[in-house]
């Protein structure tokens, strides 16, 4: 965007003429497509990976699917209250493990708790009583995301598809295969209610997609950046008089996922001329929103480089509405209830029972792509606080951004905790919140700042 010096701009991507758009309002009208001008952009790429289900439909044939699943993910439904309980019990356990072992790469350790979870929410299973079919399903799993990165762009020659490409398609039948025996089992949870929603097939595609890698890879992007930001909200009195302090915690997360969203984007084809942000696009042109960049645009959100959870306090519908983790418009991601019932139940578990300290690759480079996370994971020690109050100090506390000595001995003047962090919110030092004088651990205690 910086060469093109506009936030809309084309050039081409993959072989095809591509307009890439970071502006946040534009992202939002192409989203909310008002005439109709665009379709879902996936399909060229990923059908054969996952088939058809909710993320290759278009047209009315997306709009029956949607209300058909409607039900199965609204914060009332039976299906979610019944994910609630099984979710504080996957919850309890991996803070349980986080707690028990003396290190954790938190990336992954993330990636195969989800990956757990949501095969045992979609189908039905016990992790503890199916450990040999959860293995084969996680591997099965690992095996078919992993296609997605091999598929074969050379559409003219089709027989020369990649070893990588060759065993997704294998993996994707044999999940088939266990999903349609689920099905033809399930007598309740989400199997038996799938099931009566959609046709047999459509069930089985469908299922394909919860079951896939895309769900754990965003809460494990989501989740890794929120242990490794924490230098930049440990000052925050989320627990106050013993208890969490809910709102507070919420406004955290969606500053994370603001600034650090687990996808850069999303994709459209255009199906006629149309114009969008002002910016003309021709008919069968690519349209690529970037999700990161329109979280960073200044339009939307002042001091867009500041990690400011404050910003999101007392937001409105609307506001939330410029963040695009879940997309936006009539095609927003329909679990996204469900995403953040999963978020908020580690995190304030974690927030709660421990501390941590990333020992390793605490300032490791970010990737992008196919989801975001530090390139090098994350170790980290967590340690139980025993049901000691952790992330609040007795002393008011502030981020200074590039602070200068000056600016530092100002604030500690004014009995400030003072957090010193470069332009980007990762601070300095590699990722370990420095008070001024000393490091502090974990910014929770009330140390004296010498």
């Amino acid at each position: 965007m910086n060469n093109h010096r506009s936030r809309i701009f084309q050039a081409r991507f993959l072989n095809q003429p591509t307009v890439f758009i970071g502006s946040n309002t534009a992202v939002r009208e192409l989203l909310h497509d008002k005439y109709n001008c665009f379709r879902m952009g996936y399909k060229d790429f990923f059908h054969q990976i996952y088939g058809n289900s909710l993320l290759f439909s278009d047209g009315l044939e997306a709009e029956e699917l949607r209300q058909s699943l409607h039900d199965l993910f609204q914060p009332a439904s039976t299906s979610l209250n019944e994910h609630s309980v099984q979710i504080d019990r996957f919850a309890e356990e991996a803070v349980e493990t986080m707690l028990s072992k003396d290190y954790i790469l938190v990336y992954e350790h993330f990636k195969q708790v989800t990956t757990q979870l949501c095969l045992s929410l979609f189908l039905g299973l016990d992790h503890s009583l199916s450990v040999d079919l959860m293995k084969e399903l996680c591997e099965l799993s690992t095996v078919h995301w992993h296609g997605m990165i091999s598929v074969p762009l050379s559409l003219s020659l089709p027989w020369l598809v990649s070893s990588g490409f060759s065993k997704a398609l294998h993996a994707k039948e044999q999940l088939l295969k266990i999903i349609k025996k689920r099905l033809q089992t399930a007598e309740d949870g989400f199997p038996a209610r799938i099931k009566t929603a959609l046709q047999s097939e459509d069930a089985e595609q469908n299922l394909l997609l919860f079951i896939s890698a895309l769900v754990p890879k965003a809460l494990s992007s989501l989740l890794t950046s929120f242990i490794c930001c924490s230098h930049l909200w440990c000052h925050e009195p989320l627990i106050k008089n013993g208890e969490l302090d809910v709102s507070l915690l919420e406004c955290i997360l969606l500053e994370v996922m603001r600034i650090w969203p687990p996808f850069i984007g999303g994709r459209r084809v255009a199906i006629m001329e149309c114009t969008i942000g002002g910016f003309h696009i021709p008919k069968n042109y690519a349209v690529i929103y970037l999700a990161h960049a329109a979280h960073l645009d200044p339009e939307a959100f002042p001091q867009p480089e500041s990690f400011l959870p404050a910003r999101w306090k007392d937001c409105s519908d609307s506001d939330k509405e410029k963040l695009y983790c879940f997309g936006g418009g009539p095609r927003n991601c329909i679990g996204q209830h469900l995403v953040w019932t999963i978020l908020k139940a580690v995190t304030s578990r974690l927030v709660m029972r421990s501390t941590w300290d990333i020992v390793e690759n605490a300032g490791s480079p970010r990737k992008w792509l196919p989801v975001s996370r530090p390139l090098r994971s994350p170790l980290a020690k967590f340690v139980s606080t025993a049901g000691k109050p952790t992330w609040s100090s007795q002393r008011p506390a502030v981020i200074v951004m590039n602070a200068d000595k000056q600016q530092k001995e100002d604030n500690v003047k004014k009995n400030l905790l003072v957090i010193a962090c470069s332009d980007d919110p990762v601070c300095e030092t590699g990722g370990t919140a420095h008070c001024f004088g000393e490091v502090a651990a974990s910014c929770t205690s009330d140390t004296e700042i010498q």
